[in-house]
């Protein structure tokens, strides 16, 4: 038989023993006879181009080289969308899953600047009302006294973390609120408007 035919029929052998690999089990015997396939094929590249081609030879192995990874690649890719591949691959897991309390965070975080008043003593847990709801919160730093004022600064799992804030702050905040609205209806009087200007 021609050395040149048996070249490509082991390297074909090699080639679909690697997929039959991933599919069938054989406790390592088509592993075996996959590698006894490439073997004899680069045997018989080497008595048929070695000496004669030596060109045929060295395209040959650039050509192993490529084919054996691909073919693995392409059985591992296969097996993907098997249900077997399914089976023994898992997915990984999605966002979701990983954190259960995605939605309830983005809703909290949303609180984030939002004022209230603690309802109950907190050391440090305890709950606040903030905008008419009832949330579980840490305070940040010192103990915080049952109807203190209090400001969201972030959020730890599913519990806000609240900053006691004085009555104080609260109050200058609305006033310079109030003054800036104020100066934003009637205008700056420092700034001459060159329409009004006397010619």
């Amino acid at each position: 038989m021609d050395p040149q035919f048996l070249v490509f029929t082991f390297l074909l052998g090699g080639v679909l023993l690697i997929f039959a690999e991933f599919f069938l089990p054989s406790g390592g015997l088509i592993a075996v006879t996959c590698a006894v396939c490439f073997l004899l094929s680069g045997y018989y590249a080497y008595q048929s181009w070695y000496s004669s081609a030596p060109l045929y030879w060295w395209m040959y192995l650039g050509g192993v080289v490529l084919v054996v990874p691909a073919s693995i690649y392409g059985a591992f890719q296969l097996l993907l969308y098997t249900p077997l591949g399914k089976k023994v691959i898992m997915d990984a897991p999605t966002l979701e899953e990983v954190t259960p309390y995605q939605k309830e965070q983005a809703r909290l975080e949303a609180l984030i600047g939002q004022r209230g008043r603690a309802l109950s003593l907190m050391t440090p847990g305890g709950m606040v009302l903030v905008n008419g709801e009832r949330l579980h919160a840490t305070a940040e730093g010192l103990l915080v006294e049952p109807d203190s004022p209090i400001e969201i600064v972030g959020v730890r799992g599913t519990r806000v973390v609240v900053r006691r804030v004085d009555d104080a702050d609260s109050q200058n905040d609305s006033s310079l609120a109030n003054s800036d609205n104020r100066q934003s209806e009637q205008g700056d009087p420092d700034v001459v408007d060159p329409f009004k200007l006397d010619t």
